[in-house]
């Protein structure tokens, strides 16, 4: 009797546990911070490191995202779509005249996956900061 006990109580534990050492992960949205941004500085381009960041983009599993930079936020909708071999991620703004947008064209940015696997802005095309950005 007491070995049907313990054989059935193994049996059970054995049977309640997952094996799977890679489970099937849950889409619950994506979340890039700042790393660093490049910029030109006297005629050459100067990588800054960004460890402590309160610039980041929420993307929710529906479409929509939320920037936020320190207290400030603004938010919209995503999407994604491969050009030239690479992933882009295209932000259109609820607000088209923010500040807190960085871009060349109004309401909207332009992101793709860099060989590193940041997000890489393109703002830097027309004079601005170019911006990375990692999944966190």
């Amino acid at each position: 009797m007491q070995r049907s006990l313990i054989f059935s109580l193994i049996a059970l534990i054995a049977f309640s546990c997952d094996f799977n050492d890679q489970p099937e992960p849950k889409d619950q949205g994506q979340t890039w911070n700042l790393v660093g941004y490049q910029e030109m500085k006297d005629g050459k381009l100067e990588y800054t490191s960004v460890s402590d960041s309160t610039f980041s983009y929420s993307l929710r599993t529906d479409g929509t995202f939320v920037k936020k930079v320190g207290k400030y936020t603004v938010d919209g909708t995503y999407e994604t779509m491969n050009a030239d071999n690479l992933t882009h991620y295209i932000f259109q703004f609820n607000t088209s005249n923010s500040v807190l947008i960085h871009s060349c064209e109004e309401g909207m940015e332009d992101y793709f996956v860099n060989s590193q696997g940041e997000l890489a802005g393109t703002w830097d095309s027309c004079n601005g900061v170019k911006l990375f950005l990692d999944r966190q």
